[in-house]
Formats: C-alpha cells, sequence, structure tokens
C-alpha cells in the first residue's frame, strides 16, 4: 500500500512534468499568492498562501512537499535565468556580472518574506546548503566553459567557495543582520567576487 506522502511524491513528480494549463495556473497562484503576502508583509505560510491563492492545502502539497521546497523551487529558477549571464565574453565580463547580480539580489529583495519564514524553520540548514549548492552549480558550469580560474584550483571547490560566500551574503541581508541597500547589495556582491572572476579592478 502507497503512503499518503509517497502518493503525494509522486503526483508532485508528475506534475512536474505536466504542460496541462491548469497545473501552470495553479503554479502561477500560488506564486502571485506569495508576492502578495511577500508585499503585504503578511505572515507567510502554508494556510497563509492557499487562502490569498483561493486553493485547498491538497492542492498545494500536489505541487510542493513543503514551503521550504516552494522556496528552493524559486531559487533554483531565479539561479537558472541568471545562468546565462554567467557566460559571459572576457570584454562582457564587468556589466554581464553586475547584471547578474542586480537580478539576483532583486529576486532575494521580491522574495524576502519566503525566504525569511523558510530560513526561521527546523530545516533552515538544509534550506541554507541547498541555496549554495544550486548557486555553486551554476558557478561551476561558468568556470568549466570559461576557465579563467589560477591554476591549481579545482573547479568544484572553486565554485562552493565563492557560491558560500555570495549565499552568506545574502542570506544575513533577507534576515536583516545586515542593514544594506539593494545597491549596496549588488555591489558588495560583484566587488567581493575574486578579480579574475569578476574583472572588477
Amino acid at each position: 500500500m502507497i503512503s499518503p506522502l509517497g502518493s503525494n511524491a509522486a503526483v508532485r513528480h508528475t506534475l512536474q512534468r505536466s504542460e496541462d494549463p491548469r497545473v501552470a495556473r495553479t503554479r502561477a497562484a500560488i506564486l502571485a499568492a506569495v508576492r502578495e503576502l511577500s508585499d503585504s508583509g503578511d505572515e507567510l505560510s502554508v494556510s497563509a498562501i492557499v487562502r490569498a491563492a483561493g486553493l485547498s492545502r491538497a492542492s498545494f502539497y500536489s505541487h510542493y512537499a513543503s514551503l521550504d521546497e516552494l522556496a528552493s523551487s524559486l531559487r533554483r529558477d531565479a539561479f537558472l535565468a541568471i545562468g546565462d549571464l554567467y557566460r559571459f565574453d572576457v570584454d562582457e565580463r564587468v556589466d554581464a556580472l553586475r547584471l547578474s547580480q542586480e537580478r539576483l539580489v532583486a529576486h532575494f529583495a521580491d522574495n524576502r518574506a519566503l525566504y525569511r519564514s523558510v530560513s526561521s524553520l527546523p530545516v533552515s540548514r538544509e534550506h541554507y546548503l541547498a541555496g549554495v549548492r544550486a548557486m555553486a552549480a551554476v558557478i561551476e558550469e561558468t568556470l568549466a566553459v570559461h576557465d579563467r580560474k589560477p591554476d591549481g584550483l579545482d573547479t568544484v571547490a572553486t565554485a562552493r567557495y565563492i557560491a558560500g560566500a555570495a549565499y552568506g551574503l545574502l542570506d544575513a541581508w533577507i534576515t536583516e543582520e545586515l542593514d544594506l541597500t539593494e545597491a549596496q547589495m549588488v555591489d558588495h556582491l560583484t566587488r567581493l567576487l575574486p578579480p579574475w572572476f569578476s574583472g572588477v579592478r
């Protein structure tokens, strides 16, 4: 007999690959509710999201196992969206990198309430590490294509180091441990990168 948890996991797996417009509408309603709650400063929980989206809890859990998984999905999409900007030519490096950091900071600012809510959960360490791994994967791919790193540096270790520092800064910012504007965050994320990677002098 399949447990309810196993059944939900199977449903989520199927829906993630579905092209059914109803699936897209449900996910869009969930994301719109997250943005609405974030903008209003209201509590961000599964109950609040489904209430704002006009959905049942069952509908939410058919798409996401938890608030943490929703945050992970949003974060992964954000990293993939800026991934192309990391694959810049050397001459375009500084402008493309700054634009990628602007988009990244804007994404975290737009979803600050969600990420802050997830950071307070007992599973926050896994959430944090998942964020680092997702960002590192994008950076690792960039390093493999544009091999600018100094000789002797391992690609995986280098990507993890850069991602860990950047994600740590973003996490401290969304939880309000750092009092920086979006522009200041972009500046820090760009200028603190190794110069051989960023091209910033």
